[in-house]
C-alpha cells in the first residue's frame, strides 16, 4: 500500500529579539534565512507542478527596508532542519488561514457565510417511492422568479436534510425520506440578493398540486427595498448618524480607510473606491482588487463607505472618505493580512478595517499591528463568529474589538435572522448569538440584518446578512467621521492619534445594558454639539484664509 504524503505546510519567520548572539558572530537577519531555503524552494516547486520557488518563499518588509518577516512553504524535513540550524533565534509559527467573520443568513442556525457552514448533509435516502419531492419556485411579490436563492428543508427523520440552488427560473428541488406533505418541520430561503430571506416552520403542504410525482411548492419573498432610492438602513438610524449629515463640509481633507477583505466590487453604483491591491495569490494583477468573487468585502465596505448618491444606502463613514480595497481573500493567510497592513503604512491609511481572523495569534503579527499603530492606523476588527473568545487580530491590544449586535423589528418575523438572538437582550437591542465576547470587546454595533452592497451584473444590488463583519465597518465609519470633523485628532500623529480616536470613539459609547463581555463601552451614537459643528466650520474658514493668502503671495 502507498501511504498519502502530507502536503507542506505554511509557516511565518521572524527573529528572536532576545536571542542573544555569542560574541564573534553576526547577527541572524532573515534575507540570509531565505537564501538558505532557496535550495528548498526549487526541490518543492519540483514537486509541486505549475509553481515556481517564489511561490514558497515571500519576504515581508515596509518600503525598502530588510523584511521582518518571512512567508515560507516548507515540508516536515526543511522545518526540521531549520530549527536545528537556528534554533532560538528564529521564531517559526503557522501561516494561519483566516476566517471572514460574517455572511449572509445561513440556512441553518450557526451557518456562516457563502460556503455554508452549518447546512446539513445531502439525503441519500430519497431512490425510493417512500420520497416526498418538492419541486420550489421561489418569486419576489411581482411574480417574477429568484434566481441563485439557497433552500433548505428539514423533516422529520433525523437525516431527512436537503438543500438546493434556485436556477434562473427560480425553481429548486428538494427530496425528503419517509416524510409527508405535514410531516416537514422546516423550509427556509436564503436569497442572494435584494431580498429578505424566509422560514416556514411546520410547512402544510396539503394545498399544492401535485405534477410528475412532485409537490409544486411556491415560496414569495419580500424585497429589501434597499436601491429605492436613499435607505437610512437601521444600523445608521441607532447610531445616529443622520445626525452627523448635516454638517459635511467638502472642504476638510478626506479620510483614507482600508477595507481588507475580499476586494470590492467598483462597478457597483452605490461605491467609489479611490485605489486598492491585491495581497492574494491570483497573479498580481494590480486590478484585481476590483473584483470581489465572494462579495464579503463588497458588502464590509457598503456599510463603512457607501456613497451619498441619492440611492441605495448610506455609508458609516459619510461623504469625504476614501476607500481602498485590499484584497487577502479568496485563500488569506496571516501572512496575507501581515502585507495588507504593511501596504497601509506605507501609503498612510487612517483607519482599517479587519472583518476577518484567526483562532490563533502570531509574534508576526502582533508585530505587524504595532508597527501600524506606531504609524497611526486605527485598526478596526470585528471580534469573530464563534460565540466563544475573541479572535485575533481583534484580540490585540492595539485593536479596537467590535461585537456584535440585534434589534427588534429590524427584519421580517419569518426570516433566518430570527435565529441570531441571543441570551442577552437589554430594550430593543440583544447581543448577537453568534458574537465573540470577552473583556477585549472595546464596543459593539449592528451586526444583525445588516442591509449593505453586494456584486451584480446589473452594478447595484443589496443583501441583508449577520456577522460581526458587519458590526466592525460600522465603528470603522464612525471613527472616519470623527477623525474628519475634530481638528485636534487630526493634529496628532502616530500611536498618539489613534489612542485619541480610540478614546473618542468610546467617549460617544452608549450603555445598552448588555453584559460588558457583550458590549464593551456599548454602542457609538452621533453626540456632536453644535460647538463642535461651529467648531469644524471655523476650520473651514481658516483653510480658506491660508488658501487666499498664499493665492496672493503667489500673484
Amino acid at each position: 500500500m502507498t501511504d498519502t504524503p502530507s502536503r507542506p505546510g505554511a509557516y511565518l519567520l521572524t527573529l528572536n529579539p532576545d536571542h542573544v548572539t555569542p560574541m564573534g558572530q553576526r547577527p541572524l537577519d532573515l534575507s540570509t534565512v531565505a537564501r538558505d531555503l532557496e535550495g528548498t524552494a526549487q526541490r518543492l516547486a519540483s514537486r509541486a507542478r505549475g509553481r515556481v520557488s517564489g511561490d514558497f518563499i515571500k519576504s515581508l518588509r515596509v518600503g525598502r527596508n530588510e523584511p521582518h518577516t518571512l512567508a515560507v512553504v516548507l515540508d516536515a524535513a526543511a522545518l526540521d532542519e531549520l530549527r536545528k540550524k537556528y534554533g532560538g533565534a528564529l521564531h517559526i509559527e503557522p501561516d494561519h488561514d483566516l476566517d471572514m467573520f460574517g455572511a449572509h443568513a445561513g440556512l441553518w442556525p450557526g451557518g456562516m457565510g457563502p460556503d455554508l457552514q452549518g447546512r446539513g448533509p445531502r439525503n441519500f435516502f430519497t431512490q425510493g417511492s417512500s420520497a416526498l419531492i418538492l419541486e420550489i419556485t421561489v418569486k419576489g411579490e411581482d411574480g417574477k422568479p429568484v434566481a441563485f436563492a439557497e433552500v433548505a428543508g428539514r423533516g422529520s427523520a433525523p437525516f431527512s436534510l436537503d438543500n438546493a440552488v434556485t436556477d434562473a427560473k427560480g425553481k429548486a428541488e428538494l427530496s425528503f425520506f419517509g416524510d409527508t406533505p405535514t410531516s416537514l418541520r422546516e423550509l427556509r430561503v436564503s436569497p442572494s440578493k435584494d431580498f429578505w430571506g424566509r422560514i416556514i416552520t411546520r410547512p402544510d403542504l396539503t394545498g399544492f398540486p401535485k405534477r410528475n410525482g412532485k409537490l409544486q411548492v411556491t415560496l414569495t419573498l419580500d424585497r429589501l427595498g434597499a436601491g429605492d432610492g436613499e435607505q437610512d438602513v437601521w444600523g445608521y438610524q441607532a447610531m445616529a448618524l443622520p445626525k452627523a449629515d448635516s454638517f459635511a463640509p467638502d472642504a476638510l481633507a478626506p479620510v483614507k480607510i482600508a477595507i481588507i477583505d475580499s476586494g470590492i466590487a467598483a462597478a457597483h453604483e452605490d461605491l467609489e473606491p479611490a485605489g486598492g491591491r491585491d495581497f492574494t495569490d491570483r497573479g498580481g494583477d494590480e486590478t484585481l482588487w476590483r473584483e470581489d468573487s465572494i462579495g464579503h468585502g463588497t458588502h464590509v465596505a457598503g456599510t463603512c463607505g457607501a456613497v451619498f448618491n441619492g440611492r441605495g444606502i448610506c455609508g458609516a463613514a459619510g461623504p469625504g472618505a476614501a476607500l481602498y480595497g485590499l484584497s487577502v481573500f479568496p485563500g488569506g493567510r496571516t501572512s496575507s493580512l501581515i502585507r495588507a497592513l504593511d501596504w497601509c503604512v506605507e501609503n498612510e491609511i487612517d483607519i482599517a478595517n479587519l472583518s476577518l481572523g484567526s483562532a490563533a495569534g502570531t509574534a508576526a503579527l502582533q508585530a505587524a499591528v504595532i508597527r501600524a499603530t506606531e504609524a497611526g492606523v486605527c485598526l478596526v476588527a470585528a471580534a469573530g463568529n464563534s460565540g466563544a473568545g475573541v479572535m485575533y487580530p481583534a484580540a490585540y491590544a492595539q485593536v479596537i474589538a467590535v461585537a456584535a449586535l440585534g434589534a427588534e423589528a429590524t427584519f421580517p418575523h419569518d426570516s433566518p435572522h430570527h435565529d441570531q438572538r441571543g441570551a442577552h437582550q437589554s430594550g430593543r437591542y440583544f447581543a448577537a448569538a453568534f458574537t465573540c465576547h470577552g473583556p477585549q470587546i472595546d464596543m459593539a454595533a449592528p451586526g444583525v440584518a445588516v442591509i449593505s452592497c453586494v456584486p451584480s451584473e446589473t452594478g447595484a444590488a443589496y443583501a441583508a446578512w449577520d456577522g460581526t463583519s458587519m458590526a466592525a465597518p460600522y465603528v470603522a465609519g464612525f471613527a472616519a467621521r470623527l477623525l474628519r470633523l475634530r481638528p485636534e485628532l487630526r493634529a496628532q500623529a502616530g500611536a498618539a492619534r489613534v489612542a485619541a480616536l480610540k478614546a473618542a470613539l468610546l467617549g460617544c459609547c452608549t450603555d445598552l445594558g448588555l453584559p460588558a463581555d457583550f458590549q464593551g463601552r456599548g454602542m457609538p451614537v452621533w453626540r456632536m454639539s453644535p460647538e463642535d459643528s461651529a467648531r469644524g466650520a471655523s476650520v473651514i474658514d481658516r483653510l480658506e484664509k491660508v488658501s487666499r493668502d498664499l493665492s496672493q503671495e503667489l500673484a
